[in-house]
């Protein structure tokens, strides 16, 4: 009889939603529920209950969140871009892998092709390059896969040499750049002519990006041009709090080709 696979057999993709900032959330808003309700004998006790409402309403929304990430909403995003480079050849690049979730996703949807996650895998996150690797392995794509360290604004690739280029959320978190739409130009700087680029992230927050307009003009002047620029809640459903301006409310995807010559 087949022994029955072990937790520690599984792939582990976690979140986008860093498990610290979670729990810092939690223990803020009942920290200053306690003290509200240790208070109660004081006129001023009230003041402690609006703190508590506010960490307590960042709570709820990141616990929903990572609820809705781990039950089918990051799968469907990624493969979402996955479709975007789907029965392609040749080397494909995840920018920012994370967890190796969207290189998994590539690689089965362009099963004649190789590709190659890049990331920092910095302390502020839970992941790490063995874990991609494992988690590669254990979805039987490690023979085509392959995981480097490498920060976005200086991807270790000569121009032109890859023939796809896919990112989810990272162009926003890379901290080295005044300008977030300079790896954009870097993850583009890559790709070869003819070749496809999938992108998602929140290019619609003027909080990380100058502009919308910004980032296509960086578009053009990397030598690519757009297929599709869509708001992600046209793209797919998203339940609160999925929708808000917090979370996913100003993702968009943006694909297209870079032109020849």
């Amino acid at each position: 009889m087949t022994a029955s696979r072990t937790t520690s057999d599984k792939p582990r993709y976690g979140t986008w939603i860093r498990t610290r900032r979670l729990q810092l959330f939690v223990v803020l808003s009942a920290a200053f529920l306690l003290a509200s309700l240790l208070g109660l004998r004081s006129p001023w006790w009230w003041l402690l209950l609006a703190p508590a409402a506010a960490f307590g309403y960042i709570a709820v929304v990141l616990i929903l969140t990572t609820y809705r990430f781990r039950h089918g909403a990051q799968q469907q995003i990624h493969e979402l871009l996955a479709r975007e480079v789907s029965g392609m050849s040749g080397r494909i690049l995840d920018v920012g892998c994370g967890s190796g979730a969207l290189v998994v996703a590539v690689a089965r949807a362009a099963p004649g092709a190789t590709v190659v996650g890049a990331d920092t895998w910095g302390e502020q996150w839970e992941y790490s390059q063995a874990q991609c690797e494992t988690n590669a392995r254990l979805e039987g794509v490690d023979d085509r896969v392959a995981f480097r360290r490498a920060t976005a604004s200086d991807l270790p690739f000569a121009d032109g040499e890859l023939d796809a280029v896919v990112s989810c959320l990272t162009f926003h978190e890379v901290r080295e750049c005044d300008d977030r739409a300079e790896p954009l130009a870097e993850a583009l700087r890559v790709l070869r002519p003819g070749g496809r680029f999938a992108f998602l992230d929140l290019f619609a927050d003027p909080a990380l990006f100058a502009s919308l307009t910004h980032v296509r003009e960086v578009v053009v002047r990397s030598g690519c041009e757009l297929t599709t620029d869509e708001p992600l809640a046209t793209l797919m459903p998203l339940p609160f709090p999925l929708g808000g301006s917090q979370v996913l409310g100003h993702a968009r995807l943006m694909t297209g080709t870079r032109l020849l010559g």
